[in-house]
């Protein structure tokens, strides 16, 4: 009886292998789930991330959808989780200012002042030119670092004071000209939205959007914040850490929103149901072809040391993701969180990604590993191998050894400075003067270096201190550190310097005082 399970074993088997033979699961990569969500698991396990929620839909349909890790103490992610999703909330708010299009109250050429009369920049002439449709296509001219200054600069400002603050700023480019991505311009077309349809921004998503999707576990208001059920993590030195009280809705007016990869799936088939899905009709089908159309002028963007020559449309990035060509995108990004996604119009997929933890150092590979999540999964989805790369455990071993290093080095010079023997010759020979020179000089080094950092790093990030200490944390510690080791070097060097002028000084007066007291006869030729 064995002999012949172990014959019936082996002929199945070779069937298995054989063309034409295998389960539906295995027919092709957008079916693969498994290698999904083994890819996933690699990168969580690479780079420590404590939390990601995924979910693929096609057509009106999730086909895929799971949890992974944790979302703060014993809590593990489900596709139900909420998670900030930054940025994602673009295309919303150009959503919203689309639907107020077809209801005819708002006119996409029409100037921004038409609507706010008071709104200005810098520059008043250009202020008068910039349009409803410059703001959505990140055409104004408002600059990068403009849109982000509200995130570091604390208070409580209301939607109105972000945009009338916008008075101060100078475009960095001619109006209508070419891309630039700022906040700023949505921050704009949000209080146009709340102007326009007398209803606070955040109440218009929810009850216009977020409502007649069923996005039960999305909310952009404060009050909805208690729906959150994840914590962020920022990394202290490659430890991913809870952070309590990481954002609050009044810091990021106009661009707050959380949801599930659940709710955010329901949300991407409405967009392959050109405006529907599930009877809930949003936008017409001409009004998502104009979102997702192409508007500005081409630029490109580094993913995985890889450039993608893509354009934008309103809240969409147009072009190549990963291994697909035509693709609709967006990032939500901050120090603690990503959120990813894509629309596969040729293959009518969308897919979600959701992470808990995020890095700015982007200048590193830091940042690198949570974009490598979503483009591998597409990748699968695709048919290609997805993006491979050295986890993020193995760039912070370097990185805490080189900081341990560095701190070390400076640390025992002070060491050496506060222990070891200081003397100053009588200034009488160049020698002597050189040697002095070499004791001063190191000096301007230290204080130059140390003013440097404490003045200079915040102007280089155009965050300041608070904006670095959140986007990171531990490279800031380290900074302030090594700064305050080179102005204490420097000032222990003042003392002990003070103190070798004084024993010489004192030495002199004794050597004079001894000369005095010679006899006539010692004196004598």
């Amino acid at each position: 009886m064995a002999r012949w399970q172990s014959l019936l074993t082996g002929v199945i088997a070779v069937l298995l292998l054989l063309p034409g033979f295998a389960t539906t699961a295995q027919d092709g990569p957008a079916t693969d789930f498994s290698a999904i969500d083994r890819y996933i698991e690699e990168q969580i396990d690479g780079s420590r991330i404590p939390g990601v929620a995924l979910a693929i839909v096609e057509g009106d349909t999730v086909v895929h959808a799971r949890g992974f890790g944790r979302a703060g103490d014993d809590r593990d992610v489900t596709p139900q989780t909420p998670f900030p999703v930054g940025s994602l909330i673009k295309s919303f708010t150009a959503l919203a200012a689309m639907q107020l299009v077809e209801d005819g109250r708002l006119d996409l050429d029409a100037p921004v002042q038409r609507y706010l009369p008071w709104f200005q920049v810098a520059d008043e002439d250009a202020s008068a030119r910039i349009t409803v449709r410059h703001l959505v296509n990140q055409t104004s001219g408002l600059s990068r670092e403009t849109g982000i200054k509200p995130l570091y600069q604390g208070g409580e400002p209301t939607l109105e004071d972000l945009v009338r603050d916008l008075r101060k700023e100078k475009l960095n480019r001619p109006v209508g000209e070419s891309y630039e991505y700022s906040n700023a311009n949505f921050m704009t077309l949000a209080l146009i939205v709340q102007t326009v349809s007398g209803e606070p921004f955040d109440r218009y998503l929810e009850q216009h959007i977020l409502a007649p999707l069923g996005m039960r576990q999305s909310s952009a208001s404060a009050e909805g914040a208690e729906l959150e059920r994840t914590s962020v993590y920022r990394y202290w030195f490659g430890q991913p850490v809870a952070v309590r009280d990481a954002y609050r809705p009044s810091e990021f007016q106009g661009e707050y929103l959380i949801a599930s990869a659940d709710d955010m799936a329901r949300y991407l088939a409405m967009y392959l149901g050109q405006g529907s899905v599930e009877g809930a009709t949003i936008l017409s089908p001409a009004g998502i072809e104009q979102m997702l159309a192409p508007a500005t002028n081409e630029t490109t963007r580094q993913l995985l040391s890889t450039e993608f020559t893509f354009r934008y449309g309103m809240g969409w990035f147009v072009g190549p993701f990963g291994a697909a060509q035509d693709a609709r995108w967006h990032l939500g990004e901050l120090p603690y969180f990503n959120a990813w996604m894509v629309l596969l119009p040729e293959r009518n997929l969308g897919v979600v990604v959701l992470i808990n933890a995020g890095s700015q150092l982007e200048f590193f590979e830091a940042n690198e590993v949570m974009s490598r999540i979503p483009l591998g999964v597409v990748n699968i989805l695709e048919g290609a191998a997805p993006h491979e790369g050295r986890g993020l455990t193995s760039f912070y071993v370097a990185f805490d050894l080189i900081v341990l290093a560095f701190v070390a080095v400076q640390l025992l010079a002070l060491l050496r400075l506060v222990r070891g023997p200081l003397t100053l010759a009588r200034p009488a020979t160049a020698g002597q003067t050189l040697s002095l020179l070499r004791q001063t000089a190191p000096l301007v080094w230290e204080v130059g270096l140390g003013l440097l950092l404490l003045i200079g790093w915040p102007a280089i990030t155009g965050m300041g201190w608070r904006g670095s200490w959140m986007s990171f944390p531990d490279l800031t510690l380290v900074l302030l550190v090594v700064a305050g080791l080179w102005l204490a070097t420097a000032i222990v060097r003042v003392l002990r310097l003070s103190q070798a002028f004084r024993e010489r000084r004192a030495r002199q007066r004794a050597l004079a005082g001894r000369a005095g007291q010679r006899p006539a006869w010692a004196t004598r030729v």
